[in-house]
């Protein structure tokens, strides 16, 4: 064996290689997989773009959506796809190993192409039928349902249908009522995109967008880790975040993490494509003068889109400006050091922000109110961070000095240590806080990533920002300012302050948007940066093929470490006493496990069992929060839940309902001219209503995802839905 005195990309630097990296214009494997990835992010913004104010004005058609949405696709997409560079020599491109790089191989495309066909395909195969709204996932459904049958918001509460019946209430779980109107919770987003699955085949459709967004998630981050790590590496990445518990999770129903995955990083990516098509002196002309120019760089263009897709996600996540918080500061940079492409990536972010601002305010209110105290906490740290930039920019450019940044040797080490520093911090915590239930168990947070990733994972990743921090500091690599910047923002913010049930899975949705896309991406590339220096050490007196051996075994083991630990807690690898040779492998985990299965039939059977021209009325508090939207909105038929309670009954509101109440509300019905029926999860609780028929309409066993506090959850948990009639006697 011998070793290199120097790595090649040193000997490369030694030999004079021009600063610049050399694109080969043959590269169509990179070229196409440039696009491809952020064609995800691309699509769904002219979508969003135009559907948003037609949902405002109440007009979200069919017709008319589609036809918009193409119209803006058909002149945006290829506007901007045609401006993305290839990734020829991408992870290269600033710093001190810039040089002249190959073409991308074709197999990293189909790779790549193939990881992200197989993760849907598999996550599609074990979808969640999640409609009965106990979580987020239905209620975007029943979100969707609605809007795509009416095509405007809010919803009537139909009180007519029930005359003048008192003690009743038109709200259930996530959707509010308000006035004469009910208001449904979360952001618009990603109800307007399922609104296409329900056009095209109804629920059981749309329930597939969710295996479909995760699997452009996928794919939109195998592009950020071939532009910022290499192209060879992105199936690594595209592979470790897929095989994830919390990836699967989300990608498996209808949550808003995985759209707001596609936005976030298909913004990152075409920052860098930015940085890698600015021209220089011929971009950094006045905008008021030279505005036309500016207009058609391919620079500034991809500036504005990327502005648009860091605004817009607020849309879809109202967590979105958290996210994309230090893009502020960030931009504030770019202003001193005049770079031109800040103003159509501020105008862009302003425009994406006043859509989820539209929404908050005026269709989804209540929510915000709901969640008042995190929402003022973002936007107070938004205005102040706003503030502090602008005062800092203002006060740099009255010096009148051209602002130049060179980092000391102390800021230096303090940025290469800091990670660490951090790290260290947040592994004692549990020892410092131990009034863990009281704080949710978030000094546990770094345990929840410890579940799904790994150890190694957090190792590598800790390693790699410290690398990455110190060359950012010295000016080595600029196009990783940005994502560092985003990604240890969001990283430590999730572990100070978790902010959600500490259940898991259903905790784990928080790491998917940002920090498990940040962890892993750091990870790959530290084990790309040690494949690269594995090279000095080579085999001697043995065969040519196997010369190499060293730096494959580096390989190997730095991409095993990666993924095989989170792909034992998804699969619930392991080992048991038993068979033939004392040991038995088995395999408890989640990957192979399908929750809130036939929920649609459900719901199917209920609207069947239902009369024409009736209104229901539910008489059990749970029931009511679990199937009144489902029956509004599916059934198209109005729906209240009665809310008086037997006096002194030691139960929630709407349990045990007092007879005459519930005959009361029937007569009222009948006056107003419709056909009561009242429903309730067991027929015990109707009989008391005396002369009428009670039905039964069904009883089904699924199964819900745990609720577990401590480790990575192994199986989901049994579930019961039940559901009887009652009609009067005719």
């Amino acid at each position: 064996m011998t070793v290199d005195s120097k790595s090649p990309a040193v000997r490369r630097s030694a030999h004079g290689t021009h600063p610049g990296t050399e694109r080969d214009h043959r590269d169509t494997a990179g070229l196409l997989l440039a696009r491809l990835t952020v064609l995800p992010a691309l699509l769904i913004l002219p979508f969003l773009l135009t559907s948003f104010p037609l949902l405002v004005l109440g007009l979200f058609k069919p017709a008319l959506v589609i036809l918009l949405w193409i119209a803006l696709s058909a002149v945006m997409v290829p506007f901007t796809w045609r401006r993305i560079p290839s990734l020829t020599g991408a992870p290269l491109f600033g710093t001190v190993d810039d040089g002249k790089a190959g073409p991308t191989p074709r197999w990293v495309l189909w790779t790549i192409i193939g990881i992200t066909v197989v993760f849907g395909a598999f996550q599609a195969a074990y979808h969640s039928q999640f409609i009965i709204v106990m979580l987020d996932p239905a209620s975007y459904m029943q979100f969707a349902s609605w809007i795509s049958q009416h095509g405007s918001l809010p919803i009537p509460q139909d009180a007519a249908a029930f005359g003048h019946a008192t003690g009743v209430t038109y709200a259930s779980a996530a959707f509010y009522q308000v006035g004469s109107n009910i208001v449904p919770q979360f952001m618009a987003g990603l109800p307007m995109l399922l609104s296409l699955g329900f056009w095209a085949g109804g629920a059981r459709l749309a329930v597939f967008m969710g295996p479909l967004f995760g699997a452009l998630a996928v794919l939109t981050f195998a592009g950020l880790v071939a532009r910022l790590v290499g192209p060879r590496w992105a199936p690594l990445g595209a592979l470790a975040i897929g095989i994830t518990i919390p990836e699967q999770f989300v990608s498996r129903g209808t949550f808003s993490e995985t759209l707001a995955q596609i936005l976030f990083l298909g913004a990152l990516s075409l920052w860098i494509d930015v940085q890698r098509t600015d021209r220089g002196a011929e971009d950094a002309g006045r905008w008021r003068s030279n505005w036309r120019t500016h207009w058609r760089s391919a620079s500034h263009w991809l500036a504005f889109i990327t502005g648009l897709l860091f605004g817009i996600t607020l849309l879809v996540r109202i967590d979105g400006p958290n996210d994309s918080l230090l893009v502020l500061p960030y931009a504030g940079l770019l202003i001193l050091r005049r770079q031109r492409q800040v103003i159509p990536l501020i105008v862009g972010m302003v425009i994406g922000t006043v859509y989820g601002t539209v929404d908050g305010a005026f269709l989804t209110l209540p929510y915000l109110k709901t969640n008042s105290q995190s929402v003022k906490y973002m936007v107070a740290a938004v205005v102040a961070v706003a503030l502090a930039t602008g005062a800092a920019v203002w006060w740099y450019r009255r010096r009148g000095a051209e602002f130049h940044f060179t980092a000391g040797p102390r800021l230096v080490k303090a940025a290469t240590v800091l990670p660490f520093v951090v790290i260290v911090g947040f592994i004692i915590r549990p020892y410092v806080e131990r009034n863990w239930h009281a704080l949710e168990y978030a000094p546990l947070s770094l345990h929840w990533v410890y579940w799904y990733t790994g150890g190694p994972v957090i190792l590598f990743a800790v390693i790699a920002a410290s690398m990455v921090s110190r060359r950012c500091v010295k000016g080595e690599a600029p196009v990783w300012v940005l994502p560092l910047l985003t990604f240890a923002w969001t990283i430590t913010e999730f572990l100070l302050r978790p902010a959600i049930t500490p259940h898991q899975p259903w905790a784990s949705r928080r790491l998917v948007p940002a920090v498990l896309p940040g962890l892993i991406l750091l990870a790959v590339w530290l084990a790309a940066w040690l494949a690269r220096r594995a090279t000095v050490v080579r085999l001697v007196n043995v065969p040519k093929r196997w010369e190499k051996m060293p730096r494959g075994f580096v390989i190997a083991c730095c991409a095993l470490a990666i993924f095989l630990p989170a792909m034992m807690g998804n699969f619930g690898l392991g080992l048991k006493t038993g068979g033939p040779f004392g040991v038995m492998p088995y395999s408890d985990g989640l990957a192979f496990q399908r929750t809130y299965v036939g929920e649609i039939a459900m719901i199917n059977r209920i609207c069947k069992a239902i009369p024409a021209n009736s209104s229901v009325l539910i008489a059990d508090y749970t029931m009511n929060q679990q199937f009144a939207e489902s029956i509004r909105g599916q059934c198209g038929i109005p729906v209240a839940g009665v809310q008086t309670v037997v006096p002194n009954a030691n139960t929630a509101p709407g349990n045990n309902i007092a007879a005459a109440t519930v005959l009361a509300d029937v007569r009222a019905i009948q006056k107003a001219g419709r056909h009561p029926v009242v429903l309730a999860p067991t027929s015990a609780q109707l009989t008391p209503l005396g002369n009428g028929t009670v039905s039964y309409i069904f009883s089904a066993n699924t199964s819900i995802d745990g609720h577990i506090i401590f480790g990575t959850p192994r199986n989901p948990v049994n579930q019961v839905f039940a559901a009887y009639s009652w009609e009067p006697a005719k």
